[in-house]
């Protein structure tokens, strides 16, 4: 574990293969005062988001980013999570919604408003 992080730091959990995204969202994560993880399975991001302050966001373009398996493992997790994708995959955003992810978005949305989706718990 790096030296600044500590078993309850809250993270900005990202799963997706996107590397500009991904440089991006721990830019923004890391500005807001998380601590940032990037992923390759839901598993993956339960475990790193066991904080409750902390914010999982599911790449819908990435194959292991499924809005129902997420809500089926992690039911406590939903309410602080984002799911996002392109606009015109309007199935797999109301999949995400139906699946109750807490916002669901455009990937234009998720992107533009980077620093306004990490907000600490009080």
């Amino acid at each position: 574990m790096p030296q600044n992080e500590s078993p309850t730091t809250d993270f900005v959990v990202l799963c997706s293969t996107d590397l500009m995204l991904i440089s991006s969202v721990g830019g923004a994560a890391e500005a807001r005062g998380f601590g940032f993880a990037s992923v390759n399975s839901i598993q993956a991001a339960i475990e790193k988001a066991a904080t409750a302050g902390s914010i999982v966001c599911l790449d819908l373009s990435a194959l292991y980013s499924d809005p129902n398996e997420f809500a089926a493992a992690a039911p406590q997790l939903l309410a602080r999570s984002i799911a996002f994708g392109p606009h015109v995959h309007t199935a797999k955003l109301d999949v995400a919604r139906s699946a109750g992810i807490g916002r669901v978005m455009s990937r234009g949305q998720f992107v533009s408003g980077l620093l306004t989706h990490f907000v600490k718990s009080s």
